[in-house]
């Protein structure tokens, strides 16, 4: 793990203008730090940040030395500004918005990759109307196409898949659209296309309104870390022995989460709220158990390639280990 005691420090002020879209949101006060090796954790109530409350809620964390206090917060953006803030000690983003944050001077570095995606978990996320006539690549040229937030890595990735089938990026324009407006967005024609995730896929497959058309993820590459573990260099630092029990704990809990889908399901059901019934059918996500540097490096690539970072990120300067 690097130590660089001369890290820079940002005023609190500039720290947040940096973060593309971040806006500290009021989240619910954190516990005050009882123990040596309580960790303060900033996930979404989503399978895909679904490790923090998986491992706390099935004693994993604790069985490894670590009393998780997890706070539930809307998206990544808001996570990194309150781990920034000092609300939290470590969270769960889009590992585009870490990179972003270090390619701006801010001293923050992935301690694990969490959800990783690959060609076994096979769920398009480029979607079309049901009923629409787009067929193939091509069929996209002069189209609006949807995503949920503009420069995050789900619309780099269609960038890169655009590039793949010999399409111009400039042929296509895009536009923000929250995941659960896609189907009705697509049906209105207000978008030709749109980027979804679950658990807002199944429902718009279950109401008729969408249809495959294309994975993008995997124009980037064969597997990737879509989501990771995060802190800032200081906590990193100056909690060396927390960590080390923490980063155990979540390869234990992806273990854990990666055989034990009914148990995890029925956690993420009480925890988001969900009917029991929709998280039965969703497509489950799959947990990294190490730290390898082909989950996170072609983001990076692809990040600087696309003009979505203000300079170049290396493994070296992103990962703390």
């Amino acid at each position: 793990m690097p130590h660089e005691n001369s890290a820079p420090c940002l005023p609190r002020s500039a720290a947040l203008a940096l973060i593309a879209g971040g806006v500290l949101a009021a989240a619910r006060p954190a516990a005050a730090q009882t123990a040596a090796l309580s960790v303060r954790i900033g996930a979404q109530a989503i399978d895909a940040a679904g490790e923090a409350f998986y491992g706390d809620q099935a004693g994993i964390f604790v069985r490894n030395g670590i009393t998780p206090q997890v706070t539930l917060l809307p998206n990544g953006a808001t996570i990194i500004n309150a781990v920034l803030a000092g609300d939290l000690d470590v969270g769960e983003a889009n590992p585009m918005q870490v990179a972003a944050a270090i390619a701006r001077g801010i001293p923050l570095q992935m301690i694990a990759p969490a959800v990783l995606y690959s060609k076994r978990d096979a769920n398009a996320n480029l979607v079309v109307a049901k009923d629409s006539p787009l067929k193939s690549p091509k069929d996209l040229v002069g189209t609006t196409l949807g995503v949920g937030s503009l420069g995050d890595f789900n619309q780099i990735s269609v960038l890169a898949w655009l590039d793949a089938n010999g399409i111009a990026r400039e042929s296509v324009h895009f536009v923000e659209i929250p995941f659960g407006q896609v189907g009705a967005a697509l049906q209105r024609g207000t978008i030709q296309a749109g980027f979804i995730t679950e658990p807002f896929k199944g429902d718009a497959v279950r109401a008729g309104q969408i249809r495959d058309f294309a994975d993008t993820y995997l124009a980037v590459a064969p597997e990737l870390a879509v989501v990771v573990w995060f802190t800032t260099k200081a906590w990193l630092q100056k909690n060396a022995d927390a960590v080390k029990k923490l980063v155990k704990g979540i390869y234990a809990t992806a273990l854990y989460s990666n055989t034990h889908y009914a148990e995890t399901g029925a956690i993420l059901a009480k925890i988001a709220k969900m009917d029991p019934a929709t998280v039965a059918v969703m497509k489950r996500l799959y947990f990294a158990t190490s730290n390898q540097r082909r989950y996170v490096e072609p983001i990076l690539r692809v990040a600087a390639k696309y003009g979505a970072l203000p300079r170049p990120v290396f493994f070296e300067e992103y990962s703390a280990f």
